[in-house]
């Protein structure tokens, strides 16, 4: 999927470039929001991990031993979630095992992480605060594209000079620039979802988002670190 994304934005923009910069002609289709983003959340990498809240509602945990944790907050009103490790399969490639739990008799050995799991919601709740916190600016918006996004966490993350990546489980990639503009690229369209700052998000075509420059110079940050991303290791 990121090699897709990676060969998508680079044609767009090089036609684009190819083309002059004058932009999309015309009133542009309105298109669908994802179905769900990272709304906000809070970076304790240094200690556990980083605690997370989604445009849906819900709540997650992606903890330093890349284990994770999915807070069922709409179905079952905070009282279940999924607990997410990284298991070899019989191909060799390391997949997310799920499993689901209930907070209250939660096995023992979840106990540390079910704590820390309520101390983040708690935390990104009351608004969060202090030197470690990162947090995504939030509009009020609901995805309305997609399979309804209730399932979906936040598979792995990384942070860059200008930027927070995630990469959710339903194969879109959103970065979030320390400037409070964000974007997603959708797995399954060549669509990207955009949100500047102060502005509430939309969603363009690639090759319409490519002619944007303020777009375009994002979907080139992100298109050189697609390129890091899909290198063949050097050895």
């Amino acid at each position: 999927a990121l090699r897709v994304m990676h060969v998508q934005l680079s044609k767009a923009l090089e036609s684009e470039a190819a083309g002059g910069a004058a932009g999309p002609a015309g009133r542009l289709p309105a298109l669908p929001l994802p179905a769900v983003w990272v709304s906000k959340w809070v970076d304790y990498s240094k200690k556990y991990g980083l605690g997370y809240r989604l445009s849906n509602g819900n709540y997650g945990v992606f903890f330093n031993d890349a284990t994770k944790v999915l807070v069922d907050q709409r179905g079952s009103g905070g009282a279940r979630f999924d607990y997410m490790e990284r298991v070899r399969g019989d191909d060799g490639r390391k997949r997310d095992v799920r499993r689901a739990c209930a907070f209250e008799g939660a096995p023992k050995e979840l106990s540390k992480k079910v704590t820390l799991t309520e101390h983040f919601q708690s935390y990104l709740d009351q608004g969060g605060g202090g030197s470690q916190r990162a947090c995504g600016a939030e509009d009020g918006d609901e995805g309305a594209g997609g399979e309804g996004g209730g399932g979906v966490y936040v598979r792995k993350w990384m942070r860059t000079r200008h930027s927070v990546i995630f990469r959710l489980s339903d194969n879109s990639v959103q970065v979030a620039f320390l400037d409070e503009t964000e974007l997603v690229l959708w797995e399954s369209r060549r669509w990207v979802t955009y949100k500047s700052k102060g502005r509430a998000r939309a969603t363009y075509d690639v090759k319409d988002a490519a002619g944007m420059p303020e777009v375009a110079k994002r979907l080139k940050y992100v298109k050189d670190i697609l390129a890091q991303l899909v290198a063949p290791a050097q050895t």
